[in-house]
């Protein structure tokens, strides 16, 4: 390893096949630079061999095919971004008005970017604007025994997120811990249903320790009311009529009581790397639901329609997870922007777009 006069590490990799089978066997040495992962993933291999025939290669020539020892095949982290911005550096994507982001049929939209320096503690009642205009504000709510710093502002973000700042939950369970937001009783949002379907947004960083702690289950968003509080006697019915999860390998759940169904519709994501910001969406059409990670569809959605959304009037929580309509946790970590529509929307309009 040497270092540039910029201080940067260079790697030095020095290769000699000819003294191997049959001069090297015409070997080659393949880096592909994966600008998604900053990775360079390195291989080994004779496209000399690979384009013979399988069934007369010899012994020696199946050995030769791919190297796949350390010395020959091996990843490099690499941070691209930063090694060459003085080469053409990425442009920060500026923060973006809230306007533009109220579509149509937007009943929720919060943001948390209230001017407040990076660290600060979000005080007690105090209350986080719906900037859709129709009233569905959010109010800190202390969980017993935890600190004023349990729920605090930040400058961290998501490059694509329209609004520069977050909200860090520092909640935890067994007991339950932390800060969490509330709409008020008698919010227009808790009565809503979402016969023809729904948006639900959210930006999300999960903390590098998150799975070194017990946090399976906390929610991003949860309604309360449990399934029996709107007649639904399938499944478990003292689960939550509506959660927004974080398994317990901290794969994405969407779990809720359809209005045409008595028991639970779950979608189910993969599990989320930690440290790194992702956008996730909820989308139903009226008929179907679909969950989407930094606009890319998941897989384990479920066939069986599930119209609309159990309700029971009570509250949407951010950051708080209820069973049986006590709440067992806070969340941990960072949440940015989150919005609600009325209908479905594309992956063009979601707010990462």
């Amino acid at each position: 390893m040497l270092t540039n006069d910029a201080g940067h590490d260079v790697h030095v990799h020095i290769t000699n096949y000819q003294d191997r089978y049959y001069g090297g066997g015409a070997m080659l040495r393949l880096y592909h630079f994966d600008l998604d992962r900053n990775t360079i993933d390195v291989e080994t291999i004779s496209p000399w061999i690979l384009g013979q025939d399988p069934s007369r290669r010899n012994a020696l020539e199946r050995q030769e095919i791919e190297l796949t020892d350390a010395n020959n095949r091996f990843s490099v982290p690499i941070d691209f971004a930063e090694r060459f911005a003085g080469f053409a550096p990425v442009p920060v994507r500026p923060a973006r008005p809230a306007k533009p982001m109220l579509v149509r049929g937007t009943v929720a939209y919060w943001r948390f970017d209230q001017g407040r320096a990076d660290g600060t503690a979000v005080p007690d009642g105090f209350r986080i604007d719906d900037l859709s205009g129709l009233g569905n504000h959010l109010t800190r709510v202390t969980l017993g025994g935890s600190p004023a710093d349990a729920l605090r502002w930040t400058d961290a973000h998501h490059p694509d997120q329209p609004a520069h700042a977050s909200l860090f939950f520092n909640g935890a369970k067994q007991p339950a811990r932390g800060a969490y937001l509330s709409t008020a009783a008698g919010a227009p949002l808790n009565f809503a249903t979402f016969e023809s379907g729904y948006t639900i947004e959210a930006f999300v960083k999960l903390p590098a320790n998150v799975r070194s702690i017990n946090h399976a289950w906390m929610s991003i968003l949860c309604r309360m009311g449990a399934g029996k509080d709107a007649g639904k006697t399938g499944g478990d019915p003292s689960e939550p009529l509506a959660t927004l999860s974080m398994s317990d390998g901290m794969a994405l759940q969407w779990a809720v009581f359809p209005g045409n169904q008595n028991g639970i519709s779950t979608n189910w994501g993969h599990e989320m790397r930690a440290d790194e910001w992702f956008h996730v969406a909820v989308v139903n059409d009226g008929r179907t639901t679909t969950l989407y990670v930094d606009g890319a569809e998941l897989l384990r959605n479920p066939s069986t329609p599930a119209i609309g959304l159990a309700a029971s009037g009570e509250p949407w929580f951010v950051g708080a997870y209820h069973y049986d309509r006590i709440i067992e946790q806070g969340f941990y970590g960072w949440l940015g922007d989150i919005r609600i529509v009325s209908r479905p929307l594309p992956v063009s309009a979601f707010l990462n777009a």
